[in-house]
């Protein structure tokens, strides 16, 4: 054998050895890693637990565990980048390094100030917070900042081209990034509006308007209880009120509304205060609000802040039972107390001191003895479904606000992306009988046109639980007392379908047969209105269909449908539609 050839055999041997040795490395470096994701995924799970519980100790020691167990298995060599770029397994190597590497940023960058602003938070009165959250912005909007980077880097991983268990782990971590990011955003932005709104820098004046969901509006139900609450220094205390029955309807609306929903409702919508959430622009219901408010000697707010009943009951889970003169209430009863009772037993005026006496009390609890992180926790859930909404005449809060959950109806739909639908109601009876409607609501999706554009249908089933001897029996104040153009005993939801742009109507039926609808335009958004009339007993169903634009996507998963708040909360079913066969 020569020399040269002596010399390729040794190089070749010495390339199959250094191959060999550096496939070794990296896979032992991935086992390190799948291990080392294994026991994170445990540790996280106990800190999300530990918070939930809110137990800020453990859930800090899961989280230190969670690092220190996944931060030296992250890989950070030149073999294992250079294995990246290898076909097939590379993409698997660099995702599972990436999520390793994110989970150690949030635990190293994000979380200690979010524990330390809890901490500092979880037993503070409400002056403290305010102070508490002022001195945390800075640090919150840091922490903000970096996990919308974490978020936005794992939603750029491929999990089309990783192995089916890698996928799944990787999407459980990118689910709860966004979570998290969630959760930083809203403290960020609490930092930034709270502290200023509350009165740290002066004397605020928050007008807080009661819808009365037992007579449905687009955004909940007639406006039925104003108070106003000055803010000092976190401080509130309850200033004035009033009863809907103080405020004498007006010649002209009291603010501008847009076409389309005058042309769908009417122009009472700005001459009535009852009318005041009819509207799905919280803009406009908070500009009504405070011109009705000022109309009747009241100071012009700052702060606007609508709310329904079943948010009064959630302050009560976090404040207690609260005395009124009417008897002690509490979060079991409040419901059929505030929404049932009183239009059963007592006259207009009496109902009108009824709610008013109750919400005093409520928010007269909530300024003497409430603590932020319980009232945090128990809004949570009804935030989520719409039934607060905020409006701040500062035009630097109020642009926070508008990218919140708190923006009211059309900027919740705005948010919610491209295939998001709202369906709202406005009851027509003239009386409190959303206790006694039902309302079923359900999405289907298909393609079944030869033009390939994609269909919706967006389905309303109705039902009055009233039988005929209510409709004689009850008072006027619940059925109407047939005064309002509908039959005492029947209830007349008004629906409408508001679509995300691009989308045209495709028809409304009522138990399968076409109906006519009142149709508009606004923004590109295309609504879609129709009144129905359930007597005693009575169901129907109201289907509307909808075709998508040439330059709307067919190959979206499904439409998200919003809706107004109703007493409870209504499961949205979802299918696909059916094609006609050929």
């Amino acid at each position: 054998m020569t020399r040269r050839r002596r010399l390729v055999w040794v190089a070749g041997a010495l390339l199959l050895i250094g191959t060999a040795a550096a496939a070794g490395h990296v896979g032992r470096s991935a086992l390190d890693l799948q291990q080392a994701l294994e026991t994170a995924t445990a540790d996280a799970a106990l800190a999300t637990e530990a918070v939930g519980a809110g137990d800020l100790e453990r859930a800090e020691r899961a989280a230190s565990d969670l690092v220190a167990e996944i931060a030296p298995a992250v890989p950070d060599d030149p073999l294992w980048h250079a294995a990246e770029a290898i076909p097939g397994l590379g993409a698997n190597l660099s995702a599972a390094r990436r999520t390793a590497a994110a989970i150690v940023r949030v635990g190293d960058d994000v979380a200690p100030t979010m524990f330390s602003t809890m901490r500092a938070l979880s037993d503070a009165d409400a002056p403290a917070a305010v102070r508490t959250l002022r001195e945390a912005a800075p640090a919150l909007r840091r922490a903000a900042s970096t996990q919308d980077d974490i978020a936005r880097d794992l939603a750029d991983i491929d999990r089309t081209a990783l192995i089916a268990s890698l996928a799944d782990g990787v999407g459980r971590v990118v689910d709860a990034a966004d979570d998290l990011r969630t959760a930083t955003d809203g403290a960020a932005q609490a930092a930034e509006l709270v502290p200023a709104m509350l009165g740290a820098d002066g004397d605020r004046r928050i007008l807080v308007t009661l819808q009365n969901t037992a007579e449905l509006r687009t955004g909940g139900g007639i406006t039925g209880t104003f108070l106003e609450l000055r803010a000092r220094d976190g401080v509130l205390s309850l200033e004035a009120q009033r009863d809907s029955s103080d405020f004498a309807p007006a010649e002209e609306p009291l603010a501008a509304v847009s076409a389309a929903e005058v042309r769908a409702l009417g122009d009472g919508i700005g001459r009535y205060v009852q009318n005041t959430s009819m509207t799905a622009d919280f803009r406009v219901t908070a500009q009504l609000a405070s011109a009705w408010w000022e109309r009747s000697g009241g100071s012009q707010p700052d702060v606007v802040v609508s709310m329904d009943p079943v948010v009064l009951t959630a302050l009560l889970g976090a404040v207690g039972p609260v005395d009124t003169p009417s008897g002690e209430l509490d979060q079991s009863n409040a419901i059929h107390r505030l929404l049932v009772e009183p239009y059963r037993t007592l006259d207009q005026d009496g109902q009108g001191r009824y709610f008013a006496d109750a919400a005093a009390a409520v928010f007269t609890a909530v300024t003497e003895r409430a603590r932020p992180v319980a009232l945090v926790s128990a809004l949570a859930g009804v935030v989520d479904e719409g039934r607060v909404s905020i409006w701040s005449r500062d035009p630097e809060q109020q642009e926070i606000l508008a990218g919140t959950v708190f923006a009211g109806p059309l900027a919740r739909q705005e948010a919610a992306g491209p295939e998001a639908f709202a369906v709202y109601f406005n009851d027509a009876t003239g009386g409190k009988v959303t206790p006694y409607l039902t309302v079923g609501l359900e999405t289907r999706s298909g393609v079944c046109r030869a033009d390939g554009l994609r269909e919706v249908d967006v389905e309303v089933d109705l039902g009055n639980r009233l039988t005929k001897e209510d409709a004689e029996t009850l008072p006027l104040s619940v059925t109407g007392g047939g005064h309002y153009g509908v039959k005492a005993g029947n209830i007349a939801p008004t629906v409408t379908v508001v679509t995300p742009r691009g989308w045209y109507a495709g028809g409304v039926t009522l138990d399968g047969s076409a109906v006519a609808s009142v149709d508009a335009e606004d923004d590109d958004r295309l609504s879609v209105t129709y009144r129905v009339d359930l007597a005693p007993g009575a169901s129907q169903v109201l289907t509307f269909r909808f075709v998508a634009g040439p330059m709307v996507s067919t190959d979206a998963v499904g439409p998200q449908l919003l809706h107004t708040p109703l007493l409870a909360p209504v499961e949205v079913r979802s299918g696909r539609i059916g094609c006609p066969a050929a």
